[in-house]
């Protein structure tokens, strides 16, 4: 079984980028994990100032004040209030932090219109207050970006926060002043008056976080090269594996063709040796009658070289046909044809095999003359043994040569009978045969096919009447 090497190329490249979107997508994870923490953290330690704030800072100094008056003339919020207080630490923390998160106090009944809730807020704020969830935390869409939102509850009122947040007739005067009596009053003990949030923008955990991302996606592209690697050196080993295997394949079907050419040399030389024979006693006879003028000598002459010639001619054949040697050159399928014809033309006449040559299009290709021509006595040799074994008595094979839909196509067909249903797929595969083993390789076809893949084409069978057709196509 071959490898398609750039198949597997392109499989590996599309796991490539499925493994590399979840590893984007795990570290995207990992980090909005590690941000929750810290964020979470941070929460916890505003809500800890404020709660020192409340319970001892603001105690201490209101113990420090004599009476109402003495309060509102020294009421300052940077002493006294929490959120003032705590907002101002975290932006003093701020500056030291690679993430700048966006840190806010909101509440449905603020003092600072700039603290007013929004209907998102708002309806958290109110899950918080019912004890519905004790902390929240999403990725939310504004404007189309996404951010990371993460809000936890401020302390429920305790009585020392009516005092600013209660009767606002009992309110700092400096404080409805500079607030007015409309909003931020008339809260109870144990109310839960607002909450704070942490929000920041996803492309900022992930530009964060990006060294992280780039050694990872490093790591995993140089992975990634090393399976390629690894790949290409099996692939490699095994298109070396394959084409000794072809190679082997080859010269074994070569060598089976030889032992049949042979014979067919033996044949092909017989009838023009037998001639010869004739004309020297043709030649004696004269000779000892004394008829034997010079006209007769130059004719007989001219009728031995002739049969010299074909004999010639036909080991000429032969010798190119098992050339060990030899370089790709431009030729016609008509010679092609003609010369696989003429090699096995001895057999196909003990055979009574007669042989039609149809070129409606003479193909000029460029390859291997001796790998063609082994191709066509491969089909047509076959074809004559099925022609024995079904022992059909009026047998033709038919070559034609044609173009359609702008393919080039070589056809071969017979009458020798069709191709079992149960086999005809498994016909180029190498060691098939429907024949004995013993009596046959079984790798011809599969030779036939390695060839014309070789050259880009394709090679086919099916049955058609009383026979079968192969046709290969480029």
């Amino acid at each position: 079984m071959k490898f398609n090497f750039k198949f597997i190329i392109a499989i590996f490249i599309v796991l490539y980028a499925i493994i590399t979107l979840l590893f984007f997508n795990f570290y995207k994870e990992i980090a909005i994990k590690d941000t929750r923490q810290e964020a979470g953290s941070m929460l916890n330690s505003m809500n800890a100032i404020r709660t020192y704030i409340e319970e001892i800072q603001r105690p201490m100094i209101y113990n420090l004040i004599e009476d109402n008056q003495s309060l509102d003339k020294y009421f300052d919020a940077r002493i006294l209030s929490s959120t003032y207080i705590s907002q101002y630490i975290y932006e003093k923390q701020r500056q030291n932090k690679e993430l700048k998160y966006r840190y806010k106090l909101v509440a449905t009944n603020p003092l600072n219109p700039i603290h007013m809730a929004t209907d998102f807020e708002a309806n958290i704020l109110n899950k918080f207050r019912d004890n519905k969830i004790q902390d929240y935390f999403s990725i939310i869409k504004e404007n189309g970006e996404s951010y990371f939102f993460i809000a936890k509850p401020i302390s429920r009122n305790t009585k020392a926060c009516l005092l600013c947040h209660g009767n606002p007739a009992d309110a700092p005067k400096r404080l409805v002043d500079q607030y007015g009596d409309t909003r931020g009053f008339y809260e109870k003990e144990g109310d839960l008056r607002a909450m704070i949030y942490l929000k920041i923008a996803i492309s900022d955990i992930i530009e964060y976080h990006k060294d992280e991302f780039v050694t990872g996606g490093i790591t995993m592209f140089a992975v990634f090269i090393i399976f390629i690697i690894l790949i290409y050196i099996i692939y490699n080993k095994n298109v070396k594996l394959q084409e000794r295997k072809e190679i082997l394949f080859e010269h074994q079907n070569r060598l089976a063709v030889m032992g049949s050419m042979i014979g067919n040399i033996s044949h092909q030389w017989k009838q023009p040796l037998s001639h010869l024979s004739s004309m020297l006693i043709n030649i004696e006879l004269l000779s000892e009658r004394g008829k034997l003028s010079h006209e007769k000598v130059l004719s007989k002459i001219g009728d031995a070289n002739e049969q010299i010639s074909f004999m010639s001619n036909t080991i000429n054949d032969f010798k190119n046909f098992f050339s060990p040697k030899e370089i790709n050159s431009d030729f016609k399928i008509e010679d092609i044809i003609g010369q696989s014809v003429r090699l096995l033309q001895a057999s196909l006449n003990k055979n009574n095999i007669k042989v039609i040559i149809d070129i409606e299009e003479n193909f000029t290709f460029v390859g291997s003359r001796n790998e063609f021509v082994q191709v066509f006595v491969n089909i047509i040799n076959n074809a004559k043994d099925a022609f024995i074994s079904n022992k059909i008595e009026n047998r033709e094979i038919l070559i034609r040569s044609y173009k359609n839909g702008g393919k080039t196509i070589v056809s071969i067909q017979n009458n020798a009978g069709e191709i079992s249903k149960e086999v005809i797929d498994k016909i180029f595969k190498p060691y098939f045969s429907t024949k004995d083993l013993s009596v046959a390789t079984g790798i011809g076809l599969y030779i036939c096919k390695v060839i014309i893949e070789r050259y880009k084409g394709d090679i086919s069978v099916k049955n058609i009447d009383d026979g079968v057709i192969f046709k290969i196509k480029f």
